[in-house]
């Protein structure tokens, strides 16, 4: 980022010294600022909600597969189960440990092992007590709302802005920069530089922060592993 902002500093000052004085409209200049910058700023503020919401579903979908094992433990007390459980716990420990040593930007990569996690909730053999019964009841659902924190993550991950809006963004950015160069007197140019580093730096920090990638550290993909020591994972003897 610090390129960027280097580039955006000589870029701006290159442009505010070189341009012709045409001493249009001030006002009319600020205003195109103005409301470019709320566009960049809504921009912004819909990348920050992604990210805080990305990790408001991250923590449930842990939840919910420490709630999944647990369920799955409790069932496993019973002799009929114990083998069905001790190969659960093989496939959350799997599952978890599929994000070791990977990038947020990986996470489809983990797919398989959910797959492997989730048909084997199936195959739990019969269910002869009400007891037995109601517990297989919240696992499943624990499993469904592991599911669906999974497709919401994805969805939240891939939910950037289209390339038509950027393109959109740029027109206007550039229709910004062009009125203030437009406004600037002679004696205008240092005014201008900073008010085109402004817009320019803005715009940077928009397109940057719309990738969630530059947001999501890789600490992300470490609270799954980190999770497992939160299951207690001991197969029942």
């Amino acid at each position: 980022m610090s390129k960027v902002l280097v580039l955006i500093l000589a870029a701006s000052v290159a442009l505010a010294f070189i341009a012709p004085v045409a001493g249009g409209s001030a006002t009319l200049a600020g205003s195109v600022l103005v409301l470019t910058s709320v566009l960049l700023g809504t921009v912004i503020q819909r990348a920050l909600r992604r990210h805080d919401e990305l990790h408001k579903w991250v923590a449930i979908e842990l939840n919910k597969v420490r709630r999944v094992y647990h369920l799955g433990r409790n069932l496993g007390l019973e002799a009929k189960h114990r083998q069905w459980f001790t190969d659960l716990h093989g496939f959350v420990y799997a599952y978890l440990t599929a994000f070791d040593k990977k990038r947020f930007s990986q996470y489809q990569e983990t797919n398989a092992a959910f797959r492997k996690l989730s048909y084997h909730l199936y195959q739990i053999p019969s269910l002869d007590s009400e007891k037995e019964r109601v517990l297989y009841a919240d696992l499943l659902e624990a499993a469904g709302l592991v599911a669906g924190a999974r497709q919401r993550i994805q969805e939240l991950w891939n939910g950037g802005l289209p390339s038509t809006v950027w393109y959109v963004l740029i027109a206007i950015s550039g229709a910004a920069a062009a009125a203030i160069l437009s406004a600037m007197g002679p004696s205008d140019r240092f005014t201008a530089a900073l008010a085109l580093i402004a817009l320019f730096s803005v715009f940077a920090l928009a397109r940057k922060a719309d990738d969630l990638r530059n947001l999501v550290g890789e600490d992300l993909t470490k609270k799954y592993v980190e999770n497992l020591a939160r299951l207690e994972m001991k197969r029942e003897g």
